[in-house]
């Protein structure tokens, strides 16, 4: 008994070490890498996170849309080191550090159920249990929310979401009161974080529902026919509700309605599943056009392929394969409030399958030992933890190579240009990249090829014109700088930038103008009212007013 007790412990020490050197090793060459997109907007220009006021207001908290939890680790990085990148780095590996260790918990949680009963998976355990927190964790899909650091609010509300459905666990095994009350708050407080997090935690009563159904049984190895009953009806009625009252929550910047986002999904989902097992093609920015009806080949593909998953989850269900059954229902569980019909903005991205890499680490191993047990006799004994040991090794490598593309925005958004090609939003960043990095032509180069896809981009002309003006094309930069001012006629950096190549070009009259309507809309600015009165002290305006 001391010397299982031993080994258990030495196993469990073994693990934690192996996936955390996994962790560290995959991650290493990401710590450098610098601030990225959003990061931009959430760090470099977020006044929240330079002091810890905002964090002493209760309200501020429970307030959903200010992700509390992820800003106060933002500000903790800020106090330490500001904009060093290094401190934002460390702390989102060790955030996906804890998910992984978390994962390898919960995955030991599911595997030990009473209801699991197949041999493959009781032999094989521990073998399945490390591999779905290492396939997790060096999984190069996780990238996007561990690398780019803004979206460490996915990995963090994750570390939340595992850790309430193993207090739930726990909570569901206790049959001691005290007890179950104390882990019945502590279950209710991480959900809660869960939820401050990233709103994607609100699928926690679909997950708790899934646990219901496929692993937590009384003595007499008897689901909860009740509960299950109970949480299903209020998770539909509150979608019944929500849609018949339209409350249900939808990005201010989705511009679909929620059925047409929904068939878009279906052409999405299919691509989910294609990188949780094999991720190639990562793109930062997928080009996803918009369903326009049912009846697309795509969209029907789509819709044919999960009816198929679905079918496939429930077969295995009815077969008693647990296990893999449960991998396929999780992912479904995990992305479906981000793929239905609350409409998002972007159609699709990575970090919404941070979680849902929890069902491809699960449903892998399982799988190959499943096999080895059908095929055991033409089968040798360590081959599967020898393709375990390969795939993992090559997961790692790819989160490695993933991690030099995030290097810098040059290589993110070149990057995601030859993979998007024909969508505004890679070309106008590659521009914006090769801008900052000082190389005016190929900025150039890249803002008309977002002005190709989208001419009526009042800020793409402005910046196309500044371009020129920098190039003393005076024509040519005049010209753009109208047209952003034909699509938005009180846009004051366009009026300023116009009234700035009129001074430039000893146009005084035009230059006044420009500056004055400038300040009508800003009173304040202070390059247009420095440049007015320098034309004014020259005697460079003919009828001053």
């Amino acid at each position: 008994m001391v010397a299982s007790l031993k080994e258990k412990k030495i196993s469990l020490l073994l693990s934690l070490i192996i996936i955390s050197a996994a962790v560290f090793i995959s991650y290493s060459n990401s710590f450098n890498n610098s601030f990225q997109f959003d990061d931009v907007h959430f760090i470099q220009q977020n006044s929240i996170i330079k002091s810890f006021d905002s964090f002493k207001d209760i309200s501020f908290w429970f307030d959903f849309g200010n992700r509390a939890p992820a800003q106060y680790l933002l500000a903790i990085n800020y106090a330490a080191g500001e904009y060093s990148v290094k401190g934002y780095h460390l702390l989102n590996t060790l955030i996906h550090l804890l998910t992984s260790i978390g994962v390898y918990f919960f995955a030991g949680m599911v595997l030990s159920s009473r209801s699991v009963k197949n041999e493959y998976i009781l032999k094989n355990s521990g073998s399945i249990r490390l591999f779905s927190a290492l396939i997790f964790a060096v999984h190069p899909i996780q990238t996007e929310s561990v690398t780019y650091i803004v979206q460490r609010m996915e990995s963090l509300s994750a570390l939340f979401y595992f850790t309430a459905l193993i207090f739930y666990l726990m909570l569901r095994k206790e049959n001691k009161k005290g007890k179950r009350i104390v882990l019945a708050l502590i279950f209710l407080a991480v959900s809660v974080l869960a939820c401050l997090t990233k709103q994607t935690s609100y699928t926690l009563p679909l997950s708790v529902l899934l646990l219901e159904i496929y692993f937590v049984r009384d003595n007499e190895d008897r689901m909860n026919k009740i509960l299950v009953g109970f949480i299903s009806s209020v998770l539909l009625l509150l979608v019944f509700i929500g849609l018949a009252a339209d409350i249900l929550p939808k990005d201010q910047m989705a511009e679909l309605s929620r059925y047409d986002y929904l068939i878009t999904q279906f052409k999405v989902i299919p691509n989910y599943f294609r990188l949780l097992i094999l991720p190639l093609g990562q793109n930062i920015d997928h080009d996803i056009t918009t369903a326009v009806s049912l009846s697309e080949f795509g969209v029907l593909a789509g819709l044919i392929f999960i009816i198929l998953m679905t079918a496939a989850a429930y077969f295995l269900y009815r077969k008693e394969h647990l296990i893999l059954s449960f991998s396929i229902a999780w992912v479904f569980a995990v992305i479906s409030l981000r793929s239905s019909i609350l409409p998002i903005s972007d159609l699709m991205t990575e970090r919404r399958l941070y979680a849902a890499v929890f069902g491809a680490g699960l449903f892998i191993p399982s799988a190959l030992f499943y096999l080895k047990e059908r095929f055991r006799s033409s089968v040798k004994p360590n081959t599967v933890i020898a393709v375990l040991t390969v795939i993992t090794l090559l997961l790692a490598f790819a989160t490695v190579s993933r991690n030099k593309v995030w290097s810098n925005e040059l290589t993110l958004w070149k990057d995601s240009v030859e993979k998007s090609p024909h969508k505004f939003r890679p070309n106008y960043n590659t521009a914006e990249a090769y801008k900052r990095s000082g190389d005016a032509d190929s900025a150039l180069k890249f803002y008309f090829e977002a002005y190709k896809i989208n001419s009526q981009s009042y800020g793409l002309c402005n910046n196309i014109a500044n371009i020129f003006s920098g190039k003393k094309m005076w024509n040519e930069a005049e010209s753009f700088y109208k047209k952003a001012l034909v699509l938005k006629p009180d846009y004051t950096k366009a009026i300023l930038n116009l009234g700035n190549l009129y001074y430039m070009t000893a146009r005084y009259d035009m230059a006044v103008l420009s500056y004055r309507k400038v300040l009508h809309y800003e009173p304040d600015n202070l390059q247009a009212k420095n440049n007015l009165e320098a034309i004014i002290a020259a005697g460079g305006e003919n009828h001053e007013k």
